[in-house]
């Protein structure tokens, strides 16, 4: 795995440790996860902002995965990064929080038809009556296989931490690559541990790696703690979080993964 907080995604495929050959041969893919809007730059040309959003190269897909939380913020960095809507064969909306769904009806409507979109099936309906007729409406209810690589899930998550508070449902990603699962989350408020564990018993797979935002940053000190040594218990083999996640269990899951922790933010870059 290798990443860089850098612009220019080809240079990944030119510096890959994984050779292309292999690839071919076992039939699996390789996978680059570009951030296009993050709490934290790691490039500072573009804009951050409190949201997230990324660009998936996966197989024969392209995937945009959220739009980020600031419409102009997002459109000015996929053009610094070269991302173009017209090429995005597969959008993914996590869940319909607006620091996931910016420029919701404008981003639609450039994509090419046909393009496949994958919402959670309880979304915002006000958001559903943006959607151009032109592109495919997919919407999940719980698990669902898109091809023979790549899974969508959907779990019911809260809204907050106290006792008696609203749930949401969060679409999350599963992609099957040669060393296991890579996970990716919005923001993980159906617990990101609940992620883990779902995953991992559902495909009985390891995750290689979990990426993505896991809404934790309204814990602290021992729950934090607990929620790292499970994941760790649970097999996760590698670490990248994003958005939500918080200061301090950012600092924990980097002190518990050492080597195998990511520190990704806007304009990052990350091959597997």
């Amino acid at each position: 795995m290798s990443f860089e907080h850098n612009d220019k995604i080809s240079d990944f495929i030119k510096d890959s440790k994984i050779s292309k050959d292999r690839f071919i041969k076992n039939n699996l893919p390789e996978i680059i996860f570009t951030i296009i809007y993050d709490n934290c730059a790691c490039n500072l040309n573009l804009k951050k902002g409190f949201g997230f959003s990324c660009f998936i190269q996966y197989r024969n897909k392209k995937i945009l995965f959220d739009t980020g939380g600031d419409s102009k913020a997002f459109f000015q960095n996929i053009k610094k990064l070269n991302v173009k809507l017209t090429d995005v064969t597969h959008v993914v909306f996590s869940h319909q929080h607006w620091d996931h769904t910016a420029g919701f009806k404008d981003v639609l409507q450039k994509m090419s038809d046909n393009t496949q979109i994958y919402l959670p099936s309880i979304f915002s309906k006000s958001l559903l009556k943006e959607i151009p007729k032109n592109l495919q409406l997919n919407c999940i209810k719980d698990f669902l296989q898109i091809d023979n690589y790549l899974y969508s899930l959907v779990l019911k998550g809260r809204l907050g931490v106290a006792k008696k508070c609203s749930f949401i449902y969060e679409q999350v990603l599963i992609f099957k690559i040669s060393k296991g699962l890579v996970v990716l989350t919005g923001c993980g408020h159906p617990g990101i541990l609940n992620i883990a564990n779902y995953v991992s018993t559902k495909l009985c797979s390891n995750i290689y790696l979990l990426i993505g935002g896991f809404h934790l940053h309204h814990s602290f000190g021992s729950t934090i703690d607990a929620i790292v040594k499970e994941v760790q218990l649970v097999g996760v083999q590698n670490i990248a979080p994003c958005h939500c996640t918080g200061k301090e269990a950012v600092d924990k899951f980097r002190k518990a993964y050492n080597n195998n922790f990511y520190n990704l933010g806007t304009g990052s870059v990350l091959k597997i």
